[in-house]
């Protein structure tokens, strides 16, 4: 008899209403919308857990910070110009989420600036730089 648990599977850029439940000292806490940033093969069925940033309505001028408008949303949308913060970035239990809003397509301008802004937040730009350089030797070695 198979014992293992399966949970719902999430799409890296599906956007969640997460309940964060209670969080001190300014980490974004309670019921709220986040977009899915874990990679899909960590989002399947057997994983019980998925990585999130969450969104707020209270729009601040930060480097890190993407404003996702609500048609930006496909699906049911958002109710209000959101920021994507990367900085309060979550692992949470599938468990946690209570309804899916709608994606955003993975290859969409938006989603490019919610990398960026992933990219900059982990401090990855001389490692992103690096891992270029190579690729392109490797392919230019290739032909």
């Amino acid at each position: 008899m198979d014992k293992k648990r399966y949970y719902m599977p999430y799409k890296r850029g599906q956007v969640v209403y997460v309940d964060f439940g209670w969080q001190p000292n300014g980490v974004q806490g309670f019921l709220r919308p986040a977009v899915v940033v874990s990679a899909d093969a960590s989002n399947h069925c057997r994983a019980p857990q998925i990585t999130v940033c969450p969104l707020s309505s209270k729009l601040k001028d930060i480097k890190v910070h993407v404003q996702i408008h609500p048609l930006d949303v496909n699906g049911l949308h958002l109710q209000k110009i959101s920021d994507f913060m990367p900085e309060d970035m979550q692992t949470v239990p599938k468990s946690s989420v209570r309804g899916t809003i709608g994606y955003i397509t993975v290859d969409s301008k938006v989603m490019d600036a919610i990398d960026k802004s992933l990219i900059t937040q982990l401090d990855l730009w001389d490692t992103v730089k690096r891992m270029a350089r190579e690729e392109l030797t490797y392919r230019n070695e290739a032909k």
